[in-house]
């Protein structure tokens, strides 16, 4: 009777179990989700790096096609089977989701009704335009570090404000190069570091 009993305190409790297996399905998906937003990041800012290079030197090349679409094209393949092979169906953390989800809606949203007005109407300059972008990522980082309650993305959005104001200073090729490079330093190195860091405390 006593060994049955002690069995009690030795075995953990259904909800424990129930508990640990939630949180360590939600690392996993956070580690997924953070890889990806790096590797995106990296795929962007070599977009705009080469369209950069592309209109410094005059390069006779359909930027659109050759870099962008097909770069695009792969990304998006790329991701739906990393996704697939994760199985990774972003339910532990609904409010984090709508949230982050609402504010790239709304970030897209406000970048595609402003290139409109600078290519479109030519009410402003592509610089305009790409430190918009750049203010606008460093919004994004700034609230998903407040959500995630870690330094590296709230370091990201610094960078990122720098990118914009060097933009607003730069041609249209310079201002590419700030974005490409604030893709990097302000998107791609945080999220990897929160990979890092998931990784650290998982071992």
């Amino acid at each position: 009777m006593s060994d049955h009993s002690d069995l009690r305190y030795i075995l953990p409790s259904p909800v424990d179990a129930e508990l640990a297996l939630s949180l360590e399905r939600a690392h996993r998906e956070t580690r997924a989700l953070d890889l990806l937003v790096g590797v995106w990041a990296l795929l962007l800012a070599k977009c705009c790096l080469l369209q950069a290079a592309i209109l410094y030197w005059s390069i006779p090349i359909s930027g659109l096609f050759y870099i962008w679409a097909l770069s695009l094209s792969l990304g998006v393949f790329a991701t739906f089977h990393y996704l697939r092979a994760y199985r990774t169906e972003l339910k532990i953390i609904p409010t984090n989701r709508r949230t982050g989800s609402a504010l790239l809606f709304g970030i897209f949203l406000t970048l595609a009704g402003s290139a409109h007005a600078v290519f479109a109407l030519e009410l402003a300059t592509p610089s305009a335009l790409a430190a918009l972008a750049c203010s606008l990522g460093g919004i994004h980082a700034c609230v998903h570090g407040a959500m995630r309650r870690r330094p590296e993305p709230l370091l990201g959005a610094l960078i990122w404000w720098i990118a914009a104001w060097q933009c607003l200073r730069q041609p249209v090729d310079f201002a590419l190069v700030c974005v490409g490079l604030g893709l990097i330093f302000g998107q791609a190195l945080p999220a990897f570091a929160l990979v890092r860091a998931a990784n650290r405390y998982r071992a």
